[in-house]
């Protein structure tokens, strides 16, 4: 159409100034104005792309004509163009193209009919609206009757390729990829767009035109459009995946557009774009004095220039950064860039990507996976299946780029699909789409997939905690080297402020060393080695790390879990003139011992209770079992009056009367003075399992019988106290049966990591999984046993190969 308007541009300007009309002139307008008039001032917006304001006139025309061909158009062409709802153009543009007028006047009140330019306008709305058969219809139709000379036709050409890529994308949809709208979590009424997603997946910084919390920019809207100016939000994922109210960024100033662009692997910087030039260009904020600071242009030597720079992004070890420009010497429109980082800190020269991955149409939003060489990116060229589509290219040890590759239904769509980035291993990603059923004008997708998670990589990934909970420190950082890399570069990060996170790329089959620091690397206070595995897959190395900040010491990870150990008491009857009590002797001990362990944390107890009778005859009950059961019940009877006394401990236990036997050696009448044959067999036991309790004493302490030969280090571990009337306590004593043992390799405060790490120990043979929250810590096992022989075979293997900290678990059957 624009051709068409053009023609009679002097006409108009001879009775009207050429200007953006105000919101409140187009109101005046709309209250008073003839269809003249409204016709005049739609026709200058539209030349302006004011389509806002060209929407609200066209409706109103055809408010006063329902069926006039002519306003319908205008209606239907101001809302394909707008960026509100343009799947709403089809019913106005379906009714243009009734009535075609081959001499369209563009100013006659009497024109009813429509310009030939409405098929090729009805042909886009199909398009957008998925009916892939229905645009090839109007576009062909539209290319038969328009001059050949007209501008929309090689628009139109395009168009009826990316259709014919549509028919064979939209044939082959992966059915395992999902795409999720985030919902009013994220999005709201107005524009939401340019997702950066953390590749941890707990950080999402965004655009949106939405009302501020506190309303600051209610009374600001750009001309033209009626929205709120850009604003940059961060929102944060908790461990159930629900994500945090939208926080406003601190540089955002409600009179100025600000968009996301991209964030460092750290997120201690933060790359917006602006237009605070008449060019566009990438500015860039730090995270410093507890808050981002205000805005800096980018100085980056070749970055910004005179021309239109609107995204840029950082590789993920930091050596190189992508970005987009329009600027002379390119291939066409808008292309991606690259600059390298040099040994002296300063960067290359920019080096067009090549007719590879540019073309004469437009690529923009380049993002790099953590592999440092799988590049997504948004083209609208051909290949695309309609406006901008997500494409996919990989770089060879060449450096050589791949074809590239329309990631195809559903991620991409027949509109604009655009600004993707992906977490850490790639099969999440977030994206820009306007799409049937959204919430808002745009709307942020969460994407799922099976299809391009990153491969001959593996990732280190890691939380810090601080004692107490007080803030990290903002000047902690980390150090990754490559102790066996050809050409090491050290990379040194910082922990995510908010959280404590960190993250970092390895390379495969190499050793590492990680280190931990402050006071900008003079002090380190933690260090430790690893080495990546060699195959081709995809590996992530876990790490917990909990900082004493007063001390500036790392808390070792099974000092996390408290520690109780087992308890036990036992009283013999063979002396028969004493009686159990609980202000006195072994049971005092150990009644003590299990009010520590309660006030130390402990929040369940099992008192499991055992009796023995010896085969002494007994006159006074009918048989050595009621004997034996008499123990265990009147013992039972004497903790539950202790315990109706300490309410709050009464919560917590259980009793629970077990093994009741007659045992020891048969009685012969010659026996009856030798009662210290039989004493052994006349008790009454309460035992309580130990938690976290195995250390290596313990373990040689055990009743294995294959260690027996080791029982013999007298009293490792083991306490033992003897009260007057002989009657034991023991703490630290281990049955082996009464156990199961775990390896544990890793304790997260993010359930995230926990799973992440079990599904890196499954894929190399563990038997991995989370046994619980312990401490609020969600507990990595890599392999369990009722065996300590087995479970020590695991520990040593674990600690060869996953970590060097890892330690035995013991939990109660």
């Amino acid at each position: 159409m624009k051709h068409i308007l053009q023609s009679c541009l002097f006409f108009i300007l001879a009775s009207n100034a050429f200007s953006q009309f105000t919101d409140a002139q187009i109101q005046s307008v709309l209250k008073t104005g003839n269809q003249q008039e409204l016709l005049e001032k739609n026709t200058l917006c539209i030349l302006e792309k004011n389509y806002y304001h060209s929407q609200l006139l066209a409706q109103k025309l055809v408010e006063k004509e329902p069926n006039n061909a002519n306003f319908n158009y205008r209606l239907g062409y101001s809302l394909i163009n707008s960026s509100s709802d343009f799947t709403k153009s089809l019913p106005y543009l379906e009714k243009a193209v009734t009535k075609i007028s081959k001499n369209y006047d563009l100013f006659s009140i009497k024109e009813a009919g429509a310009p030939i330019d409405a098929l090729f306008h009805l042909g886009q709305s199909y398009h957008f609206n998925n009916d892939i058969e229905k645009a090839i219809e109007y576009y062909t139709m539209f290319l038969d009757r328009v001059p050949k000379k007209s501008e929309l036709v090689p628009i139109t050409q395009l168009k009826l390729q990316q259709c014919e890529a549509a028919l064979i994308l939209l044939s082959k949809v992966n059915a395992n990829t999902k795409i999720i709208n985030l919902g009013t979590a994220i999005n709201s009424e107005e524009p939401d767009y340019s997702p950066v997603v953390s590749l941890d997946g707990y950080s999402l910084y965004f655009t949106s035109r939405r009302l501020r919390p506190d309303s600051s920019n209610i009374d600001i809207r750009e001309e033209g459009t009626g929205m709120f100016l850009e604003d940059v939000y961060v929102s944060y994922k908790d461990d159930d995946g629900n994500w945090s109210a939208p926080q406003l960024m601190d540089f955002c100033l409600p009179e100025r557009n600000e968009a996301t662009v991209a964030v460092s692997i750290d997120e201690r910087r933060i790359y917006i774009y602006m237009d605070q030039t008449g060019n566009g260009d990438i500015y860039y904020s730090d995270f410093e004095g507890s808050k981002f600071q205000e805005l800096q242009i980018l100085e980056t030597f070749g970055v910004n220039t005179n021309h239109w720079e609107p995204h840029i992004t950082v590789t993920p070890d930091g050596q190189q950064k992508f970005f987009s420009s329009d600027r002379p010497g390119g291939y066409g429109g808008r292309d991606i860039y690259r600059i390298v980082k040099q040994r002296d800190g300063s960067w290359s020269a920019p080096e067009n990507l090549g007719p590879k991955i540019n073309t004469p149409y437009d690529e923009d939003a380049p993002f790099l996976a953590i592999d440092n060489k799988t590049m997504y990116f948004s083209h609208n060229g051909p290949n695309s299946m309609g406006g901008f589509d997500i494409f996919m290219t990989t770089k060879d040890e060449n450096d050589q780029w791949s074809d590239p590759v329309n990631l195809g239904a559903p991620i991409n769509s027949t509109s604009d699909d655009i600004y993707y980035t992906t977490t850490v291993d790639g099969k999440t990603g977030y994206i820009t789409s306007f799409r049937p059923g959204g919430i808002g004008e745009k709307d942020i997708y969460e994407v799922q997939n099976d299809l391009y998670g990153v491969t001959n990589i593996a990732v280190l990934r890691g939380e810090i905690e601080t004692v107490g909970g007080v803030p990290l420190p903002e000047d902690i950082a980390y150090t990754v080297r490559c102790l066996t890399c050809d050409d090491p570069i050290d990379l040194t990060l910082f922990p995510q402020i908010h959280d404590g996170s960190f993250i970092s790329p390895l390379d495969p089959c190499q050793e590492y060393e990680i280190s931990f620091h402050y006071e900008q690397g003079k002090t380190v206070f933690h260090r430790e080695r690893f080495t990546t595995q060699c195959d081709a897959g995809y590996e992530e190395i876990y790490r917990h790390l909990l900082i004493d900040t007063e001390k500036m010491i790392v808390i070792a990870p099974k000092d996390e879990i408290k520690a109780y150990p087992p308890l036990a008491m036992k009283h013999y009857f063979g002396y028969n003139k004493n009686k159990l009590n609980v202000q006195e002797g072994a049971l005092k001990q150990f009644l003590d011992a299990v009010a520590d362990q309660y006030a130390n944390g402990r929040t369940k107890f099992v008192f499991i209770i055992n009796s023995s009778a010896s085969h002494v005859p007994t006159r006074t009950f009918k048989t050595n079992e009621n004997l034996a059961a008499t123990r265990a019940n009147q013992l039972e009877g004497l903790l539950q009056d202790y315990l109706e006394g300490q309410p709050d401990l009464k919560s917590v236990v259980s009793l629970n009367i077990q093994d009741i036997v007659v045992a020891g050696p048969e009685y012969t009448k010659r026996d009856y003075k030798n009662i210290d044959k039989y004493a052994p067999y006349q008790y009454v036991e309460i035992v309580v399992t130990g938690i976290n309790s195995m250390d290596e004493a313990a373990i040689l302490q055990s009743k294995d019988k294959e260690l027996a030969a080791k029982t013999d280090l007298p009293g490792i571990g083991v306490t033992t106290f003897i009260d007057k009337n002989g009657d034991e306590f023991k703490t630290g004593d281990h049955i082996e049966s009464m156990y199961t043992y775990h390896v544990i390799v890793g304790v997260f405060k993010k359930l995230n990591n926990a799973e992440g790490m079990v599904k890196d120990l499954q894929s190399k043979g563990y038997d991995a999984k989370i046994i619980g929250q312990r401490n609020g810590l969600h507990t990595v096992s890599a392999g369990a046993s009722n065996s300590i022989t087995e479970i020590r075979t695991i520990l040593e293997k674990a600690r060869g190969e996953v970590i060097p900290s890892a330690w035995i678990l013991n939990t109660s059957k």
